[in-house]
């Protein structure tokens, strides 16, 4: 079974509410509370073809994610993504799992007229937050698995994590504004940071590893990531050189 995470503070508001109009009960729905045995699991679709198709992601043979495009994490969206702007995850049983990503060939069902786009078994472990990151297409279709760190920082700072999924671009820098915070990330490579609160609206930057003039796609303003205490993940996605749905992209998803 695959629910989506309720951050602890919002199911405990709910419980609390209706705890307290038990003379006058109104039930919103079922909530399972998320024992610490569990895996949280966040699913990050970056496959830039050309045509840019709907897919569907499923666990196991079964579909858990609405119809979705390229660059939209699942569950939860970020910025410069598709879907909303949420640090949701889903929250799996712990162990070996067979992950798909499907277009379906006929209504909204998975079955043998699908077409799998890609498949692979994945692990995931109880008690951590972790994404699955897919880039490339085809044949060369590839994955990469991370734990999330998602303890807030300290009051004034915000986390990153930042991915290189271009699969053309060789090692990369990441700039923020004039400084280096991410370098030489080679391909389905991370590195992680922690920055002060920014004053001001400053571009994240892309380039060649080593290079000071050239860029890789368009700079991202960071005027929507300036939250107090927040966990982000950067990802690099899409292709070196490409003008068209394929271009390079700096994108941003929420973990916390």
């Amino acid at each position: 079974m695959y629910k989506l995470f309720i951050p602890a503070a919002i199911l405990f508001s709910t419980v609390m509410l209706i705890t307290a109009c038990d003379k006058n009960e109104i039930k919103y729905g079922e909530f399972d509370v998320i024992s610490p045995d569990k895996a949280l699991l966040k699913i990050n679709f970056v496959s830039s073809y050309q045509s840019n198709p709907t897919v569907y992601l499923a666990l196991d043979g079964n579909r858990v994610s609405n119809p979705i495009t390229s660059r939209t994490p699942f569950p939860g969206g970020g910025y410069n993504t598709g879907g909303g702007s949420t640090a949701d995850y889903m929250v799996v049983n712990p162990g070996a799992h067979k992950f798909s990503v499907v277009i379906p060939q006929k209504g909204a069902n998975i079955g043998v007229d699908s077409i799998k786009l890609f498949e692979t078994d994945i692990t995931v472990e109880g008690g951590k937050y972790q994404t699955l990151h897919i880039t490339d297409t085809t044949a060369n279709t590839k994955s990469v698995m991370l734990s999330d760190n998602n303890a807030r920082p300290d009051s004034g700072y915000i986390r990153y994590k930042f991915v290189n999924l271009i699969p053309n671009a060789g090692p990369v820098d990441l700039y923020y504004d004039a400084t280096i915070v991410a370098p030489n990330v080679d391909y389905l490579k991370s590195a992680e940071f922690t920055m002060p609160l920014p004053a001001a609206t400053k571009n994240w930057t892309l380039r060649p590893a080593g290079s000071t003039t050239l860029t890789i796609g368009t700079p991202y303003s960071n005027g929507s990531t300036i939250t107090n205490r927040r966990v982000y993940t950067i990802f690099a996605l899409g292709y070196k050189d490409m003008t068209d749905t394929r271009k390079p992209y700096i994108s941003f998803l929420l973990n916390l």
